[in-house]
Protein backbone atom coordinates (compact mmCIF):
# COMPACT_ATOMS: atom_id res chain seq x y z
CA UNK A 1 0.00 0.00 0.00
CA UNK A 2 1.38 3.15 -0.58
CA UNK A 3 1.86 5.43 2.50
CA UNK A 4 0.00 8.90 2.24
CA UNK A 5 1.16 11.84 4.66
CA UNK A 6 -1.27 12.77 7.44
CA UNK A 7 -0.58 16.09 6.32
CA UNK A 8 -2.38 15.67 3.15
CA UNK A 9 -5.21 14.58 4.45
CA UNK A 10 -7.50 18.02 3.40
CA UNK A 11 -6.74 16.75 -0.17
CA UNK A 12 -8.68 13.50 -0.17
CA UNK A 13 -11.97 15.67 1.59
CA UNK A 14 -13.84 17.52 -1.04
CA UNK A 15 -15.77 19.43 2.22
CA UNK A 16 -14.17 22.53 3.22
CA UNK A 17 -16.36 22.55 6.13
CA UNK A 18 -15.71 19.39 7.21
CA UNK A 19 -11.45 20.12 7.32
CA UNK A 20 -11.89 22.95 9.37
CA UNK A 21 -14.10 21.05 12.06
CA UNK A 22 -11.49 18.80 12.00
CA UNK A 23 -8.55 21.07 12.58
CA UNK A 24 -10.14 23.80 14.85
CA UNK A 25 -11.21 20.58 17.47
CA UNK A 26 -8.25 18.85 16.60
CA UNK A 27 -9.79 15.49 15.27
CA UNK A 28 -6.10 13.93 14.71
CA UNK A 29 -5.40 14.08 18.53
CA UNK A 30 -8.48 12.79 19.83
CA UNK A 31 -8.23 10.20 17.62
CA UNK A 32 -4.99 8.94 19.63
CA UNK A 33 -6.42 9.54 22.44
CA UNK A 34 -9.11 7.35 21.80
CA UNK A 35 -6.67 4.64 20.65
CA UNK A 36 -7.92 4.89 17.23
CA UNK A 37 -4.90 4.53 15.31
CA UNK A 38 -3.29 3.12 11.75
CA UNK A 39 -0.17 1.13 12.19
CA UNK A 40 0.86 2.17 8.31
CA UNK A 41 -0.72 3.32 4.77
CA UNK A 42 -3.31 6.02 4.43
CA UNK A 43 -3.37 8.12 7.64
CA UNK A 44 -6.07 7.87 10.54
CA UNK A 45 -7.05 11.14 9.78
CA UNK A 46 -7.90 10.88 6.60
CA UNK A 47 -9.88 7.98 6.45
CA UNK A 48 -12.02 9.13 9.20
CA UNK A 49 -12.73 12.58 7.34
CA UNK A 50 -13.44 10.53 4.43
CA UNK A 51 -15.88 8.71 6.26
CA UNK A 52 -17.79 11.67 7.74
CA UNK A 53 -18.14 13.17 3.81
CA UNK A 54 -20.03 9.54 3.01
CA UNK A 55 -23.29 10.97 3.64
CA UNK A 56 -22.75 14.08 2.11
CA UNK A 57 -21.87 12.90 -1.10
CA UNK A 58 -25.41 11.12 -1.98
CA UNK A 59 -24.05 8.00 -2.49
CA UNK A 60 -23.07 4.71 -0.59
CA UNK A 61 -19.90 3.76 0.20
CA UNK A 62 -19.68 0.63 -1.78
CA UNK A 63 -20.58 2.89 -4.85
CA UNK A 64 -18.03 5.85 -3.94
CA UNK A 65 -14.80 3.41 -3.80
CA UNK A 66 -16.36 1.91 -6.92
CA UNK A 67 -16.45 4.87 -8.70
CA UNK A 68 -12.80 5.48 -6.95
CA UNK A 69 -13.80 8.68 -5.50
CA UNK A 70 -11.51 7.75 -2.24
CA UNK A 71 -8.45 7.47 -1.39
CA UNK A 72 -7.79 3.71 -0.56
CA UNK A 73 -9.14 0.58 -1.46
CA UNK A 74 -12.29 -0.83 0.40
CA UNK A 75 -10.04 -3.03 3.13
CA UNK A 76 -8.73 0.48 4.67
CA UNK A 77 -12.25 1.09 5.68
CA UNK A 78 -12.83 -2.11 6.76
CA UNK A 79 -10.24 -2.57 8.80
CA UNK A 80 -10.03 0.57 10.47
CA UNK A 81 -14.08 0.15 11.21
CA UNK A 82 -12.88 -3.29 12.80
CA UNK A 83 -10.62 -2.54 14.94
CA UNK A 84 -10.77 -3.96 18.93
CA UNK A 85 -8.71 -1.45 19.83
CA UNK A 86 -10.36 1.67 18.85
CA UNK A 87 -12.59 3.45 21.94
CA UNK A 88 -15.36 5.14 19.86
CA UNK A 89 -16.90 6.11 22.92
CA UNK A 90 -14.09 8.17 24.73
CA UNK A 91 -13.68 9.83 21.28
CA UNK A 92 -17.29 11.15 21.20
CA UNK A 93 -17.08 12.09 24.88
CA UNK A 94 -13.57 14.28 24.01
CA UNK A 95 -14.73 15.36 21.27
CA UNK A 96 -18.61 16.81 22.36
CA UNK A 97 -16.90 18.14 25.49
CA UNK A 98 -15.07 20.40 23.30
CA UNK A 99 -18.13 21.53 21.60
CA UNK A 100 -19.93 21.95 24.66
CA UNK A 101 -17.35 24.23 25.78
CA UNK A 102 -17.73 26.47 22.73
CA UNK A 103 -21.50 26.38 22.70
CA UNK A 104 -21.26 27.72 26.90
CA UNK A 105 -19.19 30.51 25.54
CA UNK A 106 -21.35 31.72 23.11
CA UNK A 107 -24.75 31.22 24.62
CA UNK A 108 -25.75 31.49 28.60
CA UNK A 109 -28.39 29.10 30.37
CA UNK A 110 -29.45 26.20 31.82
CA UNK A 111 -27.94 22.96 30.14
CA UNK A 112 -29.35 19.53 30.03
CA UNK A 113 -29.04 16.29 29.83
CA UNK A 114 -31.47 14.00 27.72
CA UNK A 115 -31.73 10.27 28.02
CA UNK A 116 -33.90 7.86 25.66
CA UNK A 117 -32.72 4.81 23.06
CA UNK A 118 -33.79 4.60 19.41
CA UNK A 119 -33.80 1.20 17.30
CA UNK A 120 -31.04 0.26 15.43
CA UNK A 121 -32.51 -1.58 12.50
CA UNK A 122 -30.65 -4.27 10.69
CA UNK A 123 -33.37 -6.34 9.59
CA UNK A 124 -31.72 -7.74 6.35
CA UNK A 125 -28.79 -9.24 8.37
CA UNK A 126 -29.07 -12.70 10.55
CA UNK A 127 -25.40 -13.17 10.85
CA UNK A 128 -24.82 -9.94 12.40
CA UNK A 129 -22.83 -10.33 16.04
CA UNK A 130 -24.82 -10.14 19.17
CA UNK A 131 -28.13 -9.46 16.53
CA UNK A 132 -31.32 -9.70 18.55
CA UNK A 133 -34.87 -8.39 18.63
CA UNK A 134 -36.29 -5.12 20.01
CA UNK A 135 -39.20 -3.76 19.74
CA UNK A 136 -39.86 0.00 18.51
CA UNK A 137 -42.23 1.69 21.04
CA UNK A 138 -43.22 4.28 18.02
CA UNK A 139 -45.49 1.42 16.40
CA UNK A 140 -45.59 -1.39 18.57
CA UNK A 141 -43.50 -3.94 16.26
CA UNK A 142 -40.88 -5.83 16.50
CA UNK A 143 -37.11 -5.94 14.41
CA UNK A 144 -34.00 -7.51 14.08
CA UNK A 145 -31.33 -5.42 15.39
CA UNK A 146 -30.01 -3.16 18.74
CA UNK A 147 -31.14 -0.86 21.42
CA UNK A 148 -29.04 2.43 20.81
CA UNK A 149 -28.80 4.11 24.53
CA UNK A 150 -27.99 7.87 24.16
CA UNK A 151 -27.31 10.58 26.16
CA UNK A 152 -27.21 14.18 24.78
CA UNK A 153 -26.47 17.61 25.80
CA UNK A 154 -29.10 20.76 24.82
CA UNK A 155 -28.77 24.13 25.06
CA UNK A 156 -31.12 26.72 23.46
CA UNK A 157 -31.34 25.05 19.94
CA UNK A 158 -27.93 23.03 19.91
CA UNK A 159 -28.78 19.15 20.96
CA UNK A 160 -24.56 17.23 21.00
CA UNK A 161 -24.57 13.78 21.54
CA UNK A 162 -22.24 13.23 24.60
CA UNK A 163 -22.44 9.44 24.86
CA UNK A 164 -24.17 6.15 23.56
CA UNK A 165 -24.37 2.25 24.12
CA UNK A 166 -25.54 -0.28 21.84
CA UNK A 167 -27.19 -2.62 23.69
CA UNK A 168 -28.30 -6.29 22.77
CA UNK A 169 -30.25 -8.69 24.85
CA UNK A 170 -29.65 -9.75 28.50
CA UNK A 171 -30.67 -12.95 27.74
CA UNK A 172 -28.41 -15.24 25.71
CA UNK A 173 -31.13 -17.30 24.66
CA UNK A 174 -33.53 -14.25 22.56
CA UNK A 175 -30.53 -13.25 21.29
CA UNK A 176 -29.79 -14.58 17.56
CA UNK A 177 -26.33 -14.44 17.41
CA UNK A 178 -23.30 -14.79 20.00
CA UNK A 179 -20.62 -12.88 20.16
CA UNK A 180 -16.97 -12.72 18.64
CA UNK A 181 -14.81 -15.01 20.91
CA UNK A 182 -11.08 -15.26 21.54
CA UNK A 183 -11.34 -11.60 22.46
CA UNK A 184 -8.98 -9.95 24.85
CA UNK A 185 -10.58 -8.89 27.50
CA UNK A 186 -8.57 -5.98 28.12
CA UNK A 187 -9.32 -4.75 24.50
CA UNK A 188 -12.20 -1.77 24.01
CA UNK A 189 -14.04 -4.36 21.74
CA UNK A 190 -14.24 -6.86 24.72
CA UNK A 191 -16.20 -3.96 26.94
CA UNK A 192 -18.20 -3.33 24.36
CA UNK A 193 -19.99 -6.73 24.01
CA UNK A 194 -19.99 -6.53 27.91
CA UNK A 195 -22.02 -3.36 27.61
CA UNK A 196 -24.46 -4.48 24.82
CA UNK A 197 -25.58 -7.52 27.43
CA UNK A 198 -25.87 -5.63 30.13
CA UNK A 199 -28.78 -3.69 31.53
CA UNK A 200 -29.89 -0.56 30.24
CA UNK A 201 -30.35 1.39 33.83
CA UNK A 202 -26.58 0.33 34.55
CA UNK A 203 -25.26 1.51 31.33
CA UNK A 204 -27.85 5.06 31.67
CA UNK A 205 -25.94 5.29 35.38
CA UNK A 206 -22.94 4.99 33.81
CA UNK A 207 -22.78 7.80 31.14
CA UNK A 208 -25.02 9.99 33.21
CA UNK A 209 -21.70 9.60 36.07
CA UNK A 210 -19.54 10.74 33.21
CA UNK A 211 -20.81 13.80 33.05
CA UNK A 212 -20.81 15.19 36.70
CA UNK A 213 -20.68 18.70 37.01
CA UNK A 214 -21.92 19.39 34.01
CA UNK A 215 -25.64 19.94 34.14
CA UNK A 216 -28.13 19.52 37.25
CA UNK A 217 -31.23 17.99 35.32
CA UNK A 218 -31.38 14.83 33.38
CA UNK A 219 -34.58 14.36 31.33
CA UNK A 220 -36.30 11.33 30.16
CA UNK A 221 -39.74 9.84 29.01
CA UNK A 222 -42.22 7.55 30.59
CA UNK A 223 -39.84 4.29 30.07
CA UNK A 224 -37.19 5.14 32.25
CA UNK A 225 -39.42 7.54 34.66
CA UNK A 226 -38.93 4.86 37.57
CA UNK A 227 -38.25 5.09 41.42
CA UNK A 228 -35.19 3.42 40.84
CA UNK A 229 -34.12 6.15 38.21
CA UNK A 230 -35.11 8.96 40.41
CA UNK A 231 -33.69 7.86 43.59
CA UNK A 232 -30.59 6.82 41.73
CA UNK A 233 -29.82 10.40 40.14
CA UNK A 234 -30.65 12.16 43.21
CA UNK A 235 -27.44 9.97 45.30
CA UNK A 236 -25.60 10.55 42.11
CA UNK A 237 -25.89 14.95 42.61
CA UNK A 238 -28.05 14.82 39.34
CA UNK A 239 -32.22 15.81 39.29
CA UNK A 240 -34.68 13.34 37.03
CA UNK A 241 -37.92 14.68 35.07
CA UNK A 242 -39.32 12.65 33.64
CA UNK A 243 -42.90 12.05 32.31
CA UNK A 244 -44.67 8.94 34.82
CA UNK A 245 -46.99 6.58 33.53
CA UNK A 246 -49.94 4.78 35.56
CA UNK A 247 -48.58 1.82 37.14
CA UNK A 248 -47.84 0.03 40.81
CA UNK A 249 -45.60 2.73 41.82
CA UNK A 250 -46.07 3.77 45.25
CA UNK A 251 -45.73 7.81 46.42
CA UNK A 252 -46.04 8.58 50.11
CA UNK A 253 -48.11 11.46 51.02
CA UNK A 254 -49.01 12.92 53.92
CA UNK A 255 -47.60 9.63 55.81
CA UNK A 256 -50.23 7.38 53.54
CA UNK A 257 -48.87 5.24 50.38
CA UNK A 258 -50.60 6.37 47.22
CA UNK A 259 -50.81 5.54 43.22
CA UNK A 260 -50.75 7.68 40.99
CA UNK A 261 -54.42 7.86 40.26
CA UNK A 262 -54.96 8.37 43.45
CA UNK A 263 -52.91 11.10 44.05
CA UNK A 264 -54.51 12.63 40.39
CA UNK A 265 -58.24 12.25 41.99
CA UNK A 266 -56.66 14.87 44.95
CA UNK A 267 -55.38 17.82 42.77
CA UNK A 268 -58.30 17.25 40.27
CA UNK A 269 -60.43 19.33 41.08
CA UNK A 270 -58.01 22.26 41.04
CA UNK A 271 -57.99 21.66 37.10
CA UNK A 272 -60.64 23.04 35.39
CA UNK A 273 -59.09 24.63 31.99
CA UNK A 274 -56.69 22.67 29.50
CA UNK A 275 -53.25 22.95 30.46
CA UNK A 276 -54.03 24.21 34.12
CA UNK A 277 -51.56 21.94 36.56
CA UNK A 278 -51.11 21.31 39.94
CA UNK A 279 -48.35 20.11 41.92
CA UNK A 280 -48.01 17.66 45.40
CA UNK A 281 -44.66 17.22 47.35
CA UNK A 282 -44.38 13.46 48.02
CA UNK A 283 -41.74 11.16 48.66
CA UNK A 284 -40.62 8.00 47.40
CA UNK A 285 -41.36 5.01 49.19
CA UNK A 286 -37.40 5.32 50.84
CA UNK A 287 -37.98 8.55 51.20
CA UNK A 288 -36.13 10.87 49.15
CA UNK A 289 -37.69 14.15 48.46
CA UNK A 290 -40.55 14.33 45.26
CA UNK A 291 -42.50 16.85 43.51
CA UNK A 292 -45.06 15.45 40.96
CA UNK A 293 -46.75 17.97 38.56
CA UNK A 294 -50.33 16.90 37.38
CA UNK A 295 -50.92 18.83 33.86
CA UNK A 296 -54.60 18.46 32.39
CA UNK A 297 -54.28 17.59 28.79
CA UNK A 298 -57.76 16.60 27.02
CA UNK A 299 -55.77 15.65 23.89
CA UNK A 300 -53.81 12.55 26.25
CA UNK A 301 -56.07 9.14 26.19
CA UNK A 302 -56.31 9.79 30.12
CA UNK A 303 -57.05 13.59 29.85
CA UNK A 304 -53.91 14.31 32.14
CA UNK A 305 -50.19 14.05 32.44
CA UNK A 306 -47.86 13.59 35.74
CA UNK A 307 -44.21 14.67 35.07
CA UNK A 308 -41.69 13.64 38.41
CA UNK A 309 -38.84 15.30 39.66
CA UNK A 310 -36.04 15.47 42.71
CA UNK A 311 -35.91 18.43 42.15
CA UNK A 312 -38.23 20.50 44.68
CA UNK A 313 -36.86 24.41 43.94
CA UNK A 314 -38.89 24.47 41.11
CA UNK A 315 -41.84 25.71 40.24
CA UNK A 316 -44.65 24.18 37.83
CA UNK A 317 -44.50 26.17 35.12
CA UNK A 318 -40.82 25.13 35.15
CA UNK A 319 -40.85 21.35 35.43
CA UNK A 320 -43.29 21.60 32.62
CA UNK A 321 -40.91 24.41 30.62
CA UNK A 322 -38.10 21.64 31.58
CA UNK A 323 -39.48 18.59 30.24
CA UNK A 324 -41.01 20.15 27.39
CA UNK A 325 -36.96 20.56 26.00
CA UNK A 326 -36.84 16.72 25.82
CA UNK A 327 -38.47 16.94 22.53
CA UNK A 328 -35.06 17.72 21.48
CA UNK A 329 -33.83 14.30 21.57
CA UNK A 330 -36.46 12.78 19.20
CA UNK A 331 -35.30 15.97 16.69
CA UNK A 332 -32.09 14.45 17.09
CA UNK A 333 -32.95 10.88 16.39
CA UNK A 334 -35.13 12.32 13.34
CA UNK A 335 -32.13 14.00 11.72
CA UNK A 336 -29.39 11.04 12.36
CA UNK A 337 -31.88 8.49 10.65
CA UNK A 338 -33.17 10.63 7.86
CA UNK A 339 -30.28 12.81 6.47
CA UNK A 340 -26.98 11.09 8.49
CA UNK A 341 -27.06 7.70 7.45
CA UNK A 342 -27.68 6.15 11.19
CA UNK A 343 -28.30 2.19 11.04
CA UNK A 344 -28.21 2.53 6.62
CA UNK A 345 -24.28 2.97 5.75
CA UNK A 346 -22.78 0.09 7.73
CA UNK A 347 -23.53 -3.24 6.41
CA UNK A 348 -20.31 -5.29 8.16
CA UNK A 349 -21.71 -8.43 10.85
CA UNK A 350 -18.56 -6.96 13.15
CA UNK A 351 -19.87 -5.66 16.52
CA UNK A 352 -17.17 -2.97 16.09
CA UNK A 353 -17.42 -1.51 12.67
CA UNK A 354 -21.39 -1.54 13.95
CA UNK A 355 -20.44 0.84 17.29
CA UNK A 356 -17.89 3.13 14.07
CA UNK A 357 -20.79 3.60 12.47
CA UNK A 358 -22.57 5.03 14.84
CA UNK A 359 -20.43 7.35 15.86
CA UNK A 360 -19.25 8.67 12.89
CA UNK A 361 -22.73 9.33 12.22
CA UNK A 362 -22.76 10.91 15.64
CA UNK A 363 -19.54 13.24 14.64
CA UNK A 364 -21.53 14.19 11.44
CA UNK A 365 -24.39 15.80 13.53
CA UNK A 366 -21.91 17.54 15.83
CA UNK A 367 -20.62 19.28 12.43
CA UNK A 368 -24.25 20.40 11.58
CA UNK A 369 -24.46 22.24 15.34
CA UNK A 370 -20.84 23.75 15.19
CA UNK A 371 -22.34 24.91 11.46
CA UNK A 372 -25.40 26.12 13.12
CA UNK A 373 -22.79 28.27 16.04
CA UNK A 374 -22.93 32.31 15.04
CA UNK A 375 -25.63 31.96 11.69
CA UNK A 376 -27.02 34.93 11.77
CA UNK A 377 -30.17 33.69 10.90
CA UNK A 378 -30.84 29.89 12.97
CA UNK A 379 -31.22 26.73 10.31
CA UNK A 380 -32.67 23.40 10.73
CA UNK A 381 -30.31 20.27 10.62
CA UNK A 382 -31.52 19.75 7.33
CA UNK A 383 -31.09 23.03 5.81
CA UNK A 384 -27.69 22.67 7.26
CA UNK A 385 -27.24 18.97 5.65
CA UNK A 386 -27.95 20.16 2.55
CA UNK A 387 -25.74 23.05 2.55
CA UNK A 388 -22.86 20.55 3.32
CA UNK A 389 -24.43 18.72 0.34
CA UNK A 390 -24.35 21.19 -2.25
CA UNK A 391 -20.55 22.02 -1.21
CA UNK A 392 -19.61 18.66 -1.74
CA UNK A 393 -21.40 18.65 -5.41
CA UNK A 394 -20.28 22.50 -5.81
CA UNK A 395 -16.46 21.10 -5.53
CA UNK A 396 -17.40 17.89 -7.96
CA UNK A 397 -18.20 20.59 -10.82
CA UNK A 398 -15.25 22.86 -10.02
CA UNK A 399 -12.92 19.80 -10.13
CA UNK A 400 -14.41 18.58 -13.66
CA UNK A 401 -14.20 22.57 -14.80
CA UNK A 402 -10.24 22.49 -13.40
CA UNK A 403 -9.68 19.40 -15.74
CA UNK A 404 -11.08 20.90 -18.63
CA UNK A 405 -8.75 24.17 -18.26
CA UNK A 406 -6.04 22.71 -17.29
CA UNK A 407 -6.13 21.16 -20.99
CA UNK A 408 -6.86 24.04 -22.56
CA UNK A 409 -3.97 25.87 -20.94
CA UNK A 410 -1.43 22.86 -21.73
CA UNK A 411 -2.93 22.21 -25.74
CA UNK A 412 -2.77 26.21 -26.66
CA UNK A 413 0.26 27.88 -26.07
CA UNK A 414 0.96 30.03 -28.96
CA UNK A 415 0.20 33.20 -27.73
CA UNK A 416 0.04 34.67 -31.27
CA UNK A 417 -2.59 32.51 -32.71
CA UNK A 418 -6.43 34.76 -32.70
CA UNK A 419 -8.03 31.91 -30.63
CA UNK A 420 -5.35 32.20 -27.91
CA UNK A 421 -5.91 35.85 -27.84
CA UNK A 422 -9.90 35.06 -27.26
CA UNK A 423 -8.71 32.85 -24.56
CA UNK A 424 -6.69 35.23 -22.40
CA UNK A 425 -9.62 37.30 -22.89
CA UNK A 426 -11.95 34.40 -21.60
CA UNK A 427 -8.88 33.61 -18.66
CA UNK A 428 -9.35 37.51 -17.41
CA UNK A 429 -12.75 36.90 -17.49
CA UNK A 430 -12.84 34.45 -15.29
CA UNK A 431 -13.21 34.23 -11.36
CA UNK A 432 -11.00 34.88 -8.97
CA UNK A 433 -11.22 30.99 -7.55
CA UNK A 434 -9.79 29.95 -10.63
CA UNK A 435 -6.74 32.49 -10.56
CA UNK A 436 -3.73 29.76 -10.82
CA UNK A 437 -5.51 29.06 -14.75
CA UNK A 438 -5.00 32.82 -15.24
CA UNK A 439 -1.64 33.21 -14.42
CA UNK A 440 -0.89 30.52 -16.45
CA UNK A 441 -2.38 31.37 -19.80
Amino acid sequence: MTSVSQDLYDEQCRSKSILRFAKEFHLAQLLNQANIRKAKGFGVLTVFVQLLSVAFSGKPLSKLLEDGKMEGAKDVFYRFMDSVSANWLKFIRLLSSRLIARLMVFFDGLGVLILDDTVHKRDRSKKVELLTRVRDHNDGRYYLGFRCLTLCFHLGNFTVPVDFRLLSSQKEKTRINGSRQGLDKRTNGYKLRQYAISKSFQMAFDMIGRQRGLVRHVLFDSWFAMPVMFRTLYKMGFHGVGMLKVSNNLYRYKGKLYKLEALYALVKPFLRRENDFATLGVQLRDGTPFSITFVLDKRNKRDWLAIGTTDLSLVPQQVVSLYARRWNIEVFFKTVKSCLGFARECQSRSFDAIVCSVAVVFTRHMILTWLKIGLPVPETDGQLFFRLFEEMRECTLSEALEIVLREIVTRFVDYDDPLNITLRQFFDAMPNCFIPFKATA
